[in-house]
């Protein structure tokens, strides 16, 4: 959909909106213009229109702002959202830009990955997921993502990896190599190895701590995308992940390096 050009107004409000949210205890004006990028005449223009319209909310005694009631009525209809319908519009634009199939998984505790939801292209031959499918939770791109989010040892990881059912079963070494790179990337590739003639693409949504909550993936046929439709691809990803992972989670997937 060609939605014109940005609005200035728009985007400036916010963010302000999204300093004022990562300060916790408020922010003064001159702290939000710095941050906000805005000049501070705009910007206490735009925070009076977002105090009357209790957006934003002003402490006259220790003279901040903070974020609103008025807020969380605009946002209460997200609250009753599972993961995968919040996650769900991003992804679509993806998977349909690559005419791909696309899918959000949600990391077990018993050591697995239960598929949310997932997104097929519109073609009479395209790759299927079940709902409620698990996985393994060291397997393929997915689980290189996890692997390369999580504290376990090498041997944990090895250990696990090795009692997956492969269609090429990637070695060791090679399989710990890949999680690096994945942690220094925020994506991770799999190119036939957890299935046969399929390429998977997957980031990691992480909390606060760190860890892998979610998985967001692409699946494609082999040879479907070229090397640097893969890398694009990745990036895309990642960016979903982080952006899905401070709205969920308050927290941040992407590294100095990545950034």
């Amino acid at each position: 959909m060609d939605v014109g050009r940005d609005v200035a107004a728009v985007i400036q409000a916010l963010a302000i909106l999204r300093v004022i949210g990562s300060q916790h205890k408020g922010a003064t004006l001159s702290v939000i213009a710095k941050a906000a990028g805005v000049s501070p005449s705009t910007t206490l223009n735009i925070i009076r229109t977002l105090v009357n319209q209790r957006i934003v909310s002003f402490s006259r005694d220790a003279k901040v702002y903070r974020l609103g009631i008025g807020l969380l009525e605009l946002s209460r209809p997200l609250l009753n959202r599972s993961e995968f319908e919040l996650i769900e519009p991003d992804l679509y634009q993806i998977a349909t830009r690559f005419e791909t199939t696309a899918s959000v998984w949600l990391v077990l505790n018993d050591g697995r990955l239960l598929l949310l939801g997932r997104i097929a292209p519109d073609s009479y031959i395209r790759i299927e997921f079940r709902i409620a499918t698990r996985l393994p939770l060291y397997a393929g791109a997915t689980g290189l993502v996890v692997a390369a989010a999580h504290q376990a040892s090498d041997k944990e990881i090895v250990d696990a990896m090795k009692q997956i059912r492969w269609a090429v079963q990637p070695s060791p070494k090679a399989y710990l190599a890949e999680a690096k790179r994945a942690r220094a990337k925020g994506f991770a590739v799999d190119i036939g190895n957890l299935i046969r003639g399929v390429t998977s693409v997957a980031a990691a949504v992480r909390d606060r701590n760190g860890r892998a909550r979610l998985v967001v993936g692409v699946h494609a046929f082999q040879g479907q995308l070229e090397a640097n439709e893969i890398t694009k691809l990745g990036g895309e990803l990642r960016a979903l992940a982080a952006r899905s992972a401070a709205a969920l989670y308050q927290a941040s997937t992407l590294s100095e390096e990545q950034a």
